[in-house]
């Protein structure tokens, strides 16, 4: 399956592809919000709190230098963190706050930055700015490569499929929820850099897991 292709279609998927919790809960907290794009696509009873460090947050607050969200446990019926944790450093300390703070429900998105290996190593990289930012800061992938002035934003972990799914489920069971579902985004990509990640990837399903999963959706549930 794929999942959102884009900043501005991610809250619109994750409500539309999980009906059974957004139709049955009374609060959100959308951890790494952006611009509370989500909230257009909530049932207006349902309370949301966005946060995030840009300004258009509800609460703009820097995740790696807090040392606690500032909710009360069990606060919200469903906790989001799409394409946000692995942004920080306190990946671990804010995973748990969420489960600390999340009253039934988490959902997380991860990227698979394993990935983008075969293509972005072997065959160059891509850059996502302008042609005059690339002028300026080197080129390089958001989540890796040594830029010529320091990003803005950029990745903190460097992880595969296989990993960020024993992480989740490792540090959901420590904080008493469930792993209820998990789901893959595939990348279609052209004919050429599927047949690269086919051949490194051979026949293993761990591999072809690893090499062609694009990012991955985690449920979880409280206990």
């Amino acid at each position: 399956m794929n999942f959102y292709t884009s900043r501005e279609t991610r809250q619109e998927w994750i409500v539309k592809n999980f009906p059974e919790i957004f139709q049955n809960i009374n609060s959100v907290l959308d951890v790494g919000c952006d611009q509370r794009q989500m909230l257009e696509f909530l049932e207006k009873h349902i309370k949301y709190v966005g946060i995030d460090v840009s300004d258009g947050a509800d609460i703009q607050i820097d995740l790696d230098s807090t040392k606690a969200l500032p909710f009360s446990d069990n606060e919200f019926d469903a906790v989001l963190a799409l394409d946000t944790l692995e942004h920080l450093e306190e990946f671990h300390f804010i995973f748990d706050e969420l489960c600390r703070i999340s009253n039934k429900y988490i959902i997380i998105t991860l990227p698979n930055p394993l990935s983008q290996i075969p293509w972005n190593y072997f065959m160059g990289r891509k850059h996502a700015h302008t042609l005059e930012e690339r002028k300026k800061e080197g080129t390089y992938t958001k989540p890796y490569g040594l830029p010529l002035e320091k990003p803005e934003d950029r990745h903190r972990w460097f992880f595969n499929t296989e990993e960020s799914i024993n992480f989740i489920n490792y540090r959901a069971e420590k904080n008493g929820f469930n792993v209820r579902d998990i789901g893959y985004s595939i990348d279609y990509q052209s004919k050429l850099k599927k047949f690269i990640k086919f051949v490194l990837a051979g026949f293993s399903r761990k591999r072809m897991l690893n090499f062609f999963t694009d990012s991955t959706i985690f449920l979880l549930e409280r206990k």
